[in-house]
């Protein structure tokens, strides 16, 4: 009599991509808020038997659609969501779980995650303009004697919340 003995050894993979880049780490790729923003979760089976009853959440989105409940040894698949990129600094976690049953044993979970970061960008300038210290943004401003100095001071506030550059007034 003779068999053979494989070790099961079930494992999941995930990983998240927003707008096409692995941000694992912060700020993640920089996107104007309000612009649309793409993440695509790569589930794959790096296990030895296959896997059923595979299914992937997000902490921030909840459960993402994927094309597919199961992956034979080696298989991957790809589920997408789109939405809009919020404001400030952006992180949310994907975790994908799955089942192995390997023949004769009990089933066994497992599980995998991968966070991924956005930096939504808000720029915003202010330009406060005043005429010998008034904010004079109303006719007639301050009056001023025929010959006597003027002085405009200009106040320029970055109010957004990325750095500004080349700012020229």
């Amino acid at each position: 009599s003779h068999y053979s003995a494989i070790v099961a050894e079930p494992a999941i993979g995930i990983q998240k991509l927003t707008n096409g880049a692995d941000a694992d780490q912060e700020p993640g790729p920089y996107i104007m808020a309000g612009d649309p923003v793409e993440w695509v979760y790569l589930v794959t089976n790096a296990g030895n038997v296959r896997l059923t009853s595979i299914g992937v959440v997000d902490d921030r989105i909840g459960v993402v659609n994927c094309p597919r409940d199961s992956l034979d040894v080696d298989e991957w698949m790809e589920c997408t969501v789109d939405g809009s990129a919020e404001p400030g600094q952006y992180i949310n976690l994907a975790t994908v779980t799955g089942t192995a049953d390997p023949g004769g044993l009990p089933p066994v979970q497992v599980t995998d995650s991968d966070p991924s970061h956005y930096f939504g960008m808000e720029p915003e300038i202010r330009l406060v303009k005043r005429t010998n210290g008034l904010d004079a943004d109303d006719a007639p401003g301050p009056y001023v004697v025929v010959g006597q100095l003027v002085e405009w001071t200009y106040v320029v506030t970055n109010s957004g919340n990325i750095t500004l550059t080349q700012v020229i007034v």
